[in-house]
């Protein structure tokens, strides 16, 4: 009996042997194919699979409250510093008004001014020996020349004045009024005529008692709403 077992043990073991040696490979196979289905139950997490996987905490965040942690998770990426605009070395000029372009008036008479305009200074009177203010200009001219006016208005006045003889007194239409004096006897306009610039207001005479020691020569004077202004500014007189 005992050799009976051995015998059947022994062509058992012979029989794996050659089956191995035949089907081993299928073996090998089958064995992975168990071992991978194995794992694939041990990895499926409980309630069968549904629903997203829990979040893992990240790391560095052990031992942090959830505050804390979103903290860290939120913290945004800082935005580049922008350039900025390089200032300009220089500084625009600011823009200047242009000089008027106005032009001068024509002159009453063509000659020099021998007696200038001062109001706020005093000037020796040789003809009154005394000193006094200057309320126009004298301009120097042979006596009986012709007296234009400087800009276009109405005559105001005709009259003879105590000290500046036969006066001529136009009113413009621009703010402005002139005085001719020192003029000859009937001048050849009158109160109230409307005269145009250049039109003949008189002849240079020797009526004003306040200048008749000077040369011959036409009182002039300029008025700009009323009061005395230097008619060296607004008329061009020969230099």
């Amino acid at each position: 009996m005992k050799q009976k077992m051995l015998s059947f043990f022994a062509a058992v073991k012979t029989g794996t042997a050659k089956f191995l040696r035949a089907k081993g490979i299928y073996v090998v196979i089958m064995t992975l194919i168990v071992a991978m289905g194995i794992a694939a139950v041990l990895l499926i997490p409980p309630g069968g699979g549904e629903g997203a996987p829990e979040p893992t905490e990240p790391a560095g965040a052990v031992g942090k409250s959830e505050d804390e942690t979103l903290t860290v998770l939120k913290t945004p990426t800082p935005s580049p510093t922008p350039t900025p605009t390089p200032i300009p070395d220089f500084t625009e000029a600011p823009a200047t008004a242009k000089p008027s372009s106005k032009p001068l008036w024509s002159p009453p008479v063509r000659g020099e001014i021998i007696w200038g305009f001062a109001m706020d200074q005093l000037i020796y009177s040789r003809t009154l020996k005394q000193w006094m203010t200057h309320a126009g200009v004298d301009v120097a001219s042979p006596k009986g020349t012709e007296v234009y006016a400087v800009f276009g208005g109405t005559v105001e006045a005709v009259y003879e004045d105590d000290l500046l003889g036969i006066c001529v007194e136009v009113t413009g239409d621009n703010g402005f009024s002139a005085l001719y004096a020192n003029l000859k006897e009937e001048p050849p306009v009158s109160e109230g005529d409307k005269i145009n610039s250049n039109a003949l207001v008189g002849y240079v005479g020797d009526t004003a008692v306040s200048e008749c020691g000077d040369k011959s020569h036409v009182h002039f004077e300029v008025r700009k709403d009323g009061v005395c202004v230097d008619p060296a500014k607004y008329v061009q007189f020969i230099k």
